[in-house]
C-alpha cells in the first residue's frame, strides 16, 4: 500500500464503527490513540447484534467489528486496519510498525505475527461456556449466561432468516451462519480450548524471555522499554490488549500471575495514557452499560421522551458507580 503524504489525507474523514467492550476495537482505538488521530466513532449495538443488520452486512458482508470507513474506502479486521492508519499517516505519531529491514522492525513483525495468531475470541468464550477454566473473572454470571444464549443455535437461525428476507445479502448471511454455528461448535469443545489455552501459555513464555531481553537493555541505558525495544509498537497494541482481555475473563492465572515481567509490562500498559483512555474503561461494566444505554433504547424503543429518560438513569448510574469507586 503506497503511503500518501500527510497533507493529502486528514484524520477528520476517519470513521470507526466499534463496540467498547469488542477486543479487536480495543485494539484498534489504542492504535488509533498512539498514532494522536482524530475521529468519529459510532458505537455497534453487540446486545441487538446491530452488526447482523442489513445497513452494517452492507458496509462489510462479514459483519465484522470494527471497521475503519476513510475517503470512501473500508476496511476491516483490526489488523488491517492498523496497518491502514500506520501506512496512510505515516508522519503522524510514532510508526506501529518499523520497517523490517531494522532490528526493531523485524522483532516488532515477529512478535507482531505471533500474537495475532492468537483465538482470542475462543478464549474469551470459551470461558463463557466452561466457566470452570476462569479464576477470579470480572465477566459477570449475568452477563455469561446472556452471552451463551445469543451465541447459540439461535443465532445462526435468526442470519438464515436474514437471507430470506435479504436477497442481495442471502450469500453473506449464510456464511455468516454457518460461520456462527462453526464458532459455536468450537466453543463447546472442551478440550479444544484447554488445548488453545495451553498453546496459549507457549506463545506467553517466549513474550516472558523477550521482556527479560528489555529489562537487560533498561537496567543498562535507564530508557523505558516496551515489548520490542523503547517505543509503544503494534506488537504492544496486541500484548497489552490480550492481557487486559485474559485478566477480565479469569485467565491471569494463565498469564501474568505466574510470570513476573508480564505482571510488571501489564502494570506499565495500564500507566500509559493511551491505553487508560481507550483500553482500561471496558472493564468497568456498569460504566460500559450506561454509555450504551441511550443506543440501547433509541434502537428498540424510539420515541425521543425514552432516549430522554434514559440518558437522565444514565447519569444517576454513573454518579454512583464514581462514588462506589
Amino acid at each position: 500500500m503506497a503511503a500518501p503524504s500527510g497533507s493529502q489525507s486528514s484524520s477528520d474523514d476517519l470513521l470507526l464503527y466499534h463496540c467498547d467492550s469488542s477486543f479487536f476495537s480495543m485494539k484498534v482505538r489504542l492504535a488509533l490513540a498512539v498514532k494522536g488521530l482524530s475521529y468519529k466513532k459510532r458505537t455497534v449495538l453487540f446486545p441487538i447484534q446491530e452488526n447482523f443488520e442489513p445497513w452494517y452486512m452492507r458496509l462489510d458482508p462479514a459483519g465484522l467489528v470494527p471497521l475503519l470507513v476513510h475517503d470512501g474506502k473500508v476496511i476491516s479486521e483490526s489488523t488491517r486496519i492498523v496497518d491502514y492508519v500506520d501506512t496512510v499517516f505515516h508522519d503522524r505519531g510514532p510508526r506501529l510498525a518499523p520497517p523490517v529491514d531494522t532490528d526493531l522492525g523485524r522483532r516488532v513483525r515477529h512478535f507482531r505475527d505471533l500474537l495475532d495468531g492468537l483465538p482470542v475470541e475462543l478464549y474469551t468464550y470459551g470461558t463463557v461456556y466452561h466457566p470452570d477454566l476462569a479464576k477470579d473473572s470480572s465477566f459477570p454470571g449475568i452477563l455469561r449466561r446472556k452471552a451463551r444464549t445469543a451465541l447459540g443455535p439461535s443465532t445462526a437461525q435468526r442470519l438464515h432468516d436474514m437471507a430470506a428476507m435479504h436477497p442481495d445479502l442471502a450469500e453473506a448471511y449464510t456464511r455468516k451462519a454457518n460461520k456462527v454455528a462453526e464458532r459455536t461448535r468450537e466453543r463447546e469443545d472442551r478440550g479444544l480450548i484447554e488445548k488453545l489455552l495451553n498453546e496459549l501459555e507457549v506463545v506467553l513464555d517466549e513474550v516472558e524471555k523477550e521482556l527479560g531481553e528489555r529489562k537487560k537493555e533498561k537496567d543498562a541505558s535507564g530508557q523505558q522499554q516496551w515489548l520490542c525495544g523503547e517505543s509503544f509498537t503494534a506488537a504492544d497494541v496486541m500484548l497489552s490488549c490480550l492481557l487486559h482481555r485474559l485478566k477480565f475473563v479469569g485467565l491471569s492465572h494463565r498469564s501474568t500471575q505466574k510470570r513476573p515481567l508480564l505482571a510488571a509490562y501489564y502494570l506499565q500498559s495500564q500507566k500509559f495514557p493511551p491505553f487508560k483512555a481507550e483500553v482500561m474503561y471496558t472493564t468497568n461494566m456498569p460504566y460500559v452499560f450506561v454509555r450504551n444505554l441511550p443506543g440501547l433504547i433509541r434502537k428498540t424503543a424510539g420515541p425521543k421522551l425514552v432516549v430522554w429518560a434514559a440518558m437522565i438513569v444514565a447519569v444517576a448510574a454513573v454518579a454512583t458507580v464514581a462514588l462506589k469507586y
